[in-house]
């Protein structure tokens, strides 16, 4: 009986840390959509519905790629064999943690 206890209370235990994990991840995308909103230049003027939509980034992309993407964008370009232009953000245009942020909210939009 006891050990039937451990064991529910163990499952309950990794529950709750899941549930944390899941606000946690929740607050980091709305940050990240908030990062994406307000940057400057504004990320939507090359990112919207007609033109380089990200709405279905996440089907596909990863958050590494969006920092890569942002911080390196010159690399990407060589990488992927993209053509077009980006503007860098470096660490004096948007913080790691806005970053980080910014990515999970791009790789979480999925259609």
């Amino acid at each position: 009986m006891i050990r039937r206890f451990a064991i529910l209370a163990a499952a309950f235990a990794v529950a709750g840390v899941a549930s944390v994990a899941s606000a946690d991840e929740a607050a980091m995308i709305e940050k990240g959509k908030a990062v994406f909103e307000s940057a400057k230049p504004p990320c939507k003027t090359c990112h919207n519905e007609k033109k380089n939509s990200l709405d279905n980034y996440g089907a596909t992309g990863t958050a590494e790629n969006v920092k890569a993407w942002l911080r390196t964008p010159k690399e990407m370009f060589a990488k992927t064999g993209k053509k077009g232009a980006k503007p860098t953000f470096g660490p004096d245009k948007i913080s790691d943690e806005d970053l980080d942020a910014l990515a999970a909210y791009v790789a979480s939009l999925k259609k």
